[in-house]
């Protein structure tokens, strides 16, 4: 009986592969052969039924120390995803807010009879006591980087194969890593390129799954805000991981599942355009990247809008709030999605969902994350805890986007010539769009137009299309509305592109070698200049500024390099001084 190892090293084109490496490198062959024995020992092994089911009781009895233990789902996505996974090899790409996020998943498939998929992780999770059942549960474990490595690219690349040609699936996080922001960070394609590679020889033999799994509260927000902040990631260990399991506790509310349509490698009729969101795109990638980038704008469509990201986007557009304004805000933010027929409002079919708003405050509060004052009764943010706000108000903040294009929009028409609304609305938006780029997934150019015409309906502008605006339309519009969210959507990645904006301009017309030592010099003058709310930038925002500044080309010195930083300075500053009115509009 040949062996799960045979079943890869023996592969003809894998051992053609492999002398091919020994030629380039001048290394025996058997020497590459032994330590590909090796490297297929480290990434992964053969799954037995024990230790699955003993994986997925591990699975179940973490994820219900802190929650429901009846996930909130979709009966119908399940029945289609059981339906899928049954005929082919099916890949689940799952949102990564925590630590919880595959195990979740394992239990929830395992429990509701899916086979479950092998499971992509970074190598720091393969620690002493939980890495060898981890493989034998389906754990494969990826080193960080091995760009240079072209014979564990070439196991990686083999394994993969084996396992999609016995029909088995797979799930990984479409991020890399746990966002640290709380919305959907941009891919990575790392492994999807090598799941794409090896299945092209397969013709129609997987599907793309996109997956949401979101929360009311998640352990990991305080750490990651910490981190955030400049403080240091602790490694992972099987001392740290009972540390995490036993500090999970109690009162974490839900966890929501929801799966998006299945995607074939070449239907990908909603993802951006790669030449707007990328300078270059080598040709090779560009079906993988349109891929990852459509199974993205998927999971976001089906994230749910919990009603803790909806008091505190809330409380970050009005800064603070009574109770019985933030019902109203909250009731006016389900409505605006529920008009726009989104999916993030749902009332599971397994069981119902509570949304109640008093309930949510009272959570908030006693997590520290959001205080009342004791006289006036006002709800509003705890500075110290901003980030933390901000990551789960963040959840949900793509739901809103468009809305708040639309009210910036608005605001240039109630500014402009009397003969240039239409030109104004369209010049502000995509501008927005732009700047935007590194941090949302937008539709492409013609359907990303359409939404805005359904928004100006949504607040009730009767015309078909935005040439027919007027300056009084568009300000008693505005000023119409019971509430704005441009200012809390928008305003704290504006005020972290402006902290880059405003360093690079004090650094004249040098050039930005050292990226690490510069946004920690950002955080420094985030600190100092933006004491209080709404809180100082993230490193995650900072690093996304400095990515559009380069975008931009502005890190490179010049002979108009100054001028270019400053009217950078100038346009960020112009558009924060936009969402100041926005909220002096909301009240």
């Amino acid at each position: 009986m040949r062996s799960w190892k045979s079943d890869v090293l023996d592969d003809p084109a894998f051992e053609t592969l492999v002398r091919s490496i020994a030629s380039d490198s001048g290394r025996a062959i058997g020497d590459l052969r032994a330590e590909a024995s090796d490297v297929l020992d480290e990434m992964g092994g053969r799954r037995s039924r024990i230790a699955v089911s003993t994986f997925a009781t591990l699975s179940r009895f973490v994820c219900r120390r802190g929650y429901n233990p009846e996930y909130c789902f979709d009966s119908q996505e399940l029945d289609r995803v059981r339906e899928l996974a049954a005929k082919k090899c099916t890949v689940f790409l799952i949102t990564h807010k925590t630590y919880l996020d595959l195990f979740v998943l394992y239990d929830f498939l395992y429990r509701h009879g899916v086979a479950t998929p092998y499971i992509f992780g970074g190598a720091n999770m393969a620690f002493a006591g939980f890495g060898p059942l981890a493989r034998r549960a389906g754990g494969i474990f990826i080193r960080r980087a091995f760009a240079d490595q072209p014979l564990y690219k070439a196991v990686l690349n083999r394994y993969v194969q084996s396992l999609i040609e016995g029909g088995c699936s797979f799930c990984w996080a479409i991020e890399g890593t746990r966002s640290r922001t709380g919305k959907l960070v941009a891919p990575k394609i790392g492994l999807l390129k090598y799941v794409a590679s090896a299945a092209q020889s397969l013709g129609d033999a997987v599907a793309y799954v996109p997956v949401s799994v979101c929360y009311d509260l998640i352990p990991d927000v305080a750490d990651i805000a910490a981190q955030e902040a400049g403080a240091e990631k602790k490694p992972e260990s099987l001392e740290w991981f009972v540390r995490y399991v036993r500090g999970l506790g109690e009162g974490f509310g839900n966890i929501y599942i929801r799966f998006g349509k299945a995607i074939a490698f070449d239907d990908t009729p909603d993802a951006p355009s790669m030449a707007e969101l990328r300078d270059s795109v080598a040709p090779e990638v560009i079906g993988v990247q349109k891929l990852a980038f459509e199974v993205c704008y998927q999971v976001n469509e089906v994230t749910p809008a919990t009603t803790t990201s909806l008091v505190l986007m809330a409380l970050l557009c009005r800064t603070a709030a009574c109770p019985e304004r933030l019902h109203e805000d909250v009731f006016a933010l389900q409505h605006y999605l529920a008009r726009r027929q989104s999916e993030s409002l749902f009332d599971a079919p397994n069981r119902q969902i509570d949304y109640d708003v008093d309930a949510t405050i009272e959570v908030l509060l006693a997590k520290g994350i959001v205080q009342r004052d004791p006289e006036a009764g006002f709800c509003s943010i705890v500075p110290e805890r901003f980030l933390v706000a901000l990551y789960y108000s963040n959840m949900a903040v793509h739901h809103f986007v468009i809305a708040a294009f639309t009210e910036l929009g608005l605001l240039n028409v109630a500014h402009a010539e009397s003969n240039r609304g239409a030109d104004a609305f369209r010049d502000e938006v995509l501008g927005l769009r732009d700047l935007f780029k590194f941090e949302f997934f937008f539709a492409r150019k013609d359907t990303f137009r359409e939404q805005f015409v359904d928004d100006l309906r949504y607040l009730g502008e009767p015309v078909e299309d935005i040439f027919g605006l007027s300056r009084q339309h568009a300000e008693d519009l505005l000023r119409r509305q019971p509430i704005l969210v441009a200012y809390g959507a928008l305003s704290p990645f504006i005020n972290a592109y402006s902290v880059v904006a405003d360093c690079l301009v004090r650094t004249g017309a040098a050039q930005v070698d050292d990226r690490p030592a510069f946004v920690a010099w950002c955080q420094a003058e985030s600190r100092k200049q933006r004491a209080g709310y709404p809180g100082f930038a993230s490193k995650a925002l900072l690093n996304n500024g400095l990515l559009l500044a380069e975008n931009r080309n502005l890190l490179q010195p010049g002979s108009d390099a100054d001028r270019r930083r400053r009217e950078f300075a100038d346009e960020l500053r112009f558009i924060s001084q936009q969402l100041e009115e926005i909220r002096a509009i909301s009240g």
